[in-house]
Order: structure tokens, then C-alpha cells, then sequence
């Protein structure tokens, strides 16, 4: 798809985004293996005393990496400004293309779908003046709820008494937050739960836990890692990691196992979820486009693969990190050859480059693989001429 074409479908579509943990690199590592042998573990009714010691290092190893990660986001801290910048671009350059959009019966609002539990987004457009709805609502304490996301917002003009819609960002969190707390059956923000969890996981000592990777930073073998539980676990004291377990459980997400859908299935809020990702792709002239994320999750790989096949209207572009990735998306979607609507594509940067390469020569240089920073210029170069986007082909 050349960038002109895509232009089109931007200027009057329903837009939509999905991205996964790939796009919060650096300063936030992927799950690795974590997820697998959390699911092996799960798998294994058994009892011993040393699978508690592997999961309670699995989990702290994705709490250290990932979730209290989000405790200490600092200027100081390299990794964390350069995700931040590109996060940074991105909504700018979205925020730009929505108020320059010559449709002017479009809705001016991007629902951003995501499984990231991150607060990366929040801390971005905090001082920005870039209008964010992440579900909640209220000052002292405020609570989350769906019907949140039905909400516009418009400005008047003092003088011709005139309103015009302003872009806004619907930040859907499919997995849930770091900063969700359930109480008296409703979830509140409460960035609180980050202290309490790091608090409890400093008071268990280090010499009872796994370290998942060798002294020269290569990633253990799961039956090293096994090797390892093993002799720790006859010196584990007594509820050695309940305060731990009971700190992390206050937190409102979904675990990174393989029966997380189960759960979303069960519990309302998550049920709700992935009932507005389905019919956001349902929406007649509806555009997806999927950064950083694989479709390994089943559940949300089979809604987005009803919904191409139901809709012929909606346009799914994946953004592909290396060529190498474009087998794993069709294997997860279940497109080996092709689907019936033919309108998911997936954008590998080698594609991207022969669509493009005689009209956007200098941009194709620049791009060896697709993560938020190059993602953003591509859409930065549709930005420039969107006005004119009506009678290109």
C-alpha cells in the first residue's frame, strides 16, 4: 500500500490503533519467556515447594522490568526519554492529523486499544494540552467506566458562537493498569498499589528468588532455572512471599498466562472491553492499525479476524517490526494464504519500500524496521499533505 492510498483511508475513516508491549521499548522489556513457563507452571497441578520459588521469580522478575518500572519514570533516566519522545511524536502527529482531516462529518476521536499496563501514555500527554479520556472520571477519587469512552468534547467560539469537536485520545486498556484498584465493586486510579509493591517485594531477601539470567547475561534455560528453585526452596521460611502475592494481587490486570482470556471473559470490565474493540471494528469505513504487537493473545487475535471477514469496509495494516515477523502474524491470525475480504495487510519494512520507494525515496532509507520511532514517520509524511488527500490516486 503506497502511503498516497493510505493517506485516503486516513482522511475520512474511523481510526483505530492496537499496539502491545513492542512499542514501549526501551524502556520497558517484552514478557520473554515469562508467560510461557508461567503457563507451564499453571499447567502442573503438582505440589512442590519449588515451583513456588519459580513463579514467585517469574513474577518478580516482571514486576522489576515492567510494572515498578512505572514508579520511577525520570528525566534522568535515558531509556525512559527516548520512549517518551517517541510517544511524544506520535500523539503529536495523530493530534495533527485529526484537526487537519477535510472531513468534516469524521469523528475526531482515536480509540487507542491496548494490552500494555504501562503508564507511558498518561505521563506523556500529562502537560501536553493533547486531550486524553482513560476511562475515568472524577477529581478525589475517580472511577473507571466504559461508558467514559462515549464522551466528545467540543469547543465554542466566544464570538460566532461556533463549536468545533477537538481531538481526543481513547486510551482502552484491555489488560487492565498498574494504577487500577478494585473497591466496593468499582475500579479506582490509585498509583498507590506501585509503593505498597515495591515495599513488599524489597522485604523478601534476594537469596530466595531465581535470578533468570547467567552471570554474563545470557537468559537461563527453564531447567536452570528449575535447578536453581530446587535448592532454594528447602531454606524458604514459612509464607515467605504471601505480602508479595497479596500486594500484587491488589492491582486490577491480567497475568501474562495463557488462560488471562478466561478471566477477561468472566470479569465484567474486561468482558465490556473487548465488547468496544468488537464493534469499533464493526463501524463502517474503520481503519486498525497494529504496532508492536504480535497477535499471540487468541482471544483478541479472533475478534479482529471476525471482524476482516465480516467487514469489508474495515482496513487492517499491521506494521510488521523485520520481514522475519510477517509468517508469525499470518500463523496467529490464521491467514496463511489470505482472508476473505483480503484487507488485512501486513507491512513488512521490505513491502513498505517497494510500494514506496520512487515517491518517498528519502523516508524508505531511513527505515530497517518498524517500531514507534519510524511508525511515526511514516504518518508524520501522510501528514504533510492531508489536505490534499481528496482526488489522489
Amino acid at each position: 500500500m503506497t502511503l498516497d492510498i493510505l493517506r485516503n483511508f486516513i482522511q475520512s475513516a474511523n481510526i483505530n490503533f492496537l499496539y502491545g508491549s513492542g512499542i514501549s521499548r526501551p524502556f520497558l522489556a517484552t514478557l520473554g519467556n515469562i508467560e510461557k513457563w508461567l503457563t507451564k507452571l499453571t499447567e502442573d497441578n503438582s505440589k512442590e515447594a519449588y515451583k513456588e520459588v519459580i513463579k514467585a521469580s517469574l513474577y518478580k522478575a516482571y514486576c522489576d522490568e515492567v510494572i515498578l518500572k512505572n514508579r520511577h519514570m525520570s528525566k534522568y533516566d535515558n531509556l525512559f526519554m527516548v520512549t517518551k519522545s517517541a510517544y511524544a511524536d506520535f500523539f503529536s502527529v495523530c493530534n495533527e492529523l485529526m484537526n487537519k482531516r477535510n472531513a468534516q462529518l469524521s469523528s475526531k476521536q482515536i480509540n487507542l486499544f491496548t494490552t500494555n499496563i504501562d503508564l507511558l501514555a498518561e505521563e506523556t500527554l500529562s502537560n501536553s494540552g493533547i486531550e486524553l479520556n482513560d476511562g475515568f472520571r472524577g477529581t478525589i477519587k475517580p472511577i473507571y467506566n466504559e461508558s467514559n469512552f462515549q464522551i466528545s468534547l467540543s469547543k465554542s467560539s466566544m464570538q460566532f458562537h461556533k463549536q468545533s469537536e477537538v481531538p481526543m485520545f481513547n486510551l482502552i486498556k484491555v489488560h487492565g493498569a498498574v494504577n487500577w484498584k478494585e473497591e466496593d465493586g468499582v475500579i479506582l486510579s490509585d498509583t498507590i498499589l506501585l509503593y505498597y509493591l515495591e515495599t513488599e517485594l524489597a522485604d523478601v531477601e534476594k537469596k530466595h528468588f531465581v535470578n533468570l539470567c547467567n552471570a554474563d547475561g545470557t537468559a537461563k534455560t527453564y531447567e536452570e532455572v528449575e535447578a536453581d528453585a530446587k535448592v532454594i526452596a528447602p531454606h524458604l521460611p514459612d509464607n515467605a512471599y504471601d505480602k508479595f502475592f497479596e500486594a500484587y494481587n491488589q492491582i486490577v490486570m491480567i497475568n501474562p498466562t495463557k488462560d488471562k482470556f478466561r478471566t477477561s471473559v468472566l470479569d465484567y470490565h474486561f468482558y465490556e472491553l473487548m465488547r468496544i474493540y468488537s464493534n469499533a471494528l464493526e463501524k463502517e469505513n474503520s481503519i486498525l492499525f497494529v504496532m508492536g504487537f504480535s497477535f499471540a493473545d487468541e482471544h483478541i487475535a479472533k475478534i479482529t479476524k471476525r471482524a476482516a471477514d465480516t467487514n469489508p469496509t474495515l482496513q487492517v495494516i499491521i506494521f510488521a517490526y523485520s520481514d522475519e515477523d510477517e509468517d508469525t502474524y499470518k500463523k496467529n491470525l490464521e491467514i496463511m494464504n489470505s482472508c476473505s475480504n483480503n484487507n488485512i495487510l501486513i507491512l513488512t519494512p521490505s513491502k513498505f519500500k517497494t510500494f514506496n520507494e520512487d515517491k518517498y525515496s528519502d523516508l524508505c532509507k531511513i527505515i530497517s524496521c518498524f517500531d514507534l520511532k519510524t511508525i511515526n514517520l511514516v504518518f508524520k509524511e501522510i501528514s504533510k499533505n492531508i489536505h490534499f488527500s481528496y482526488g489522489t490516486k
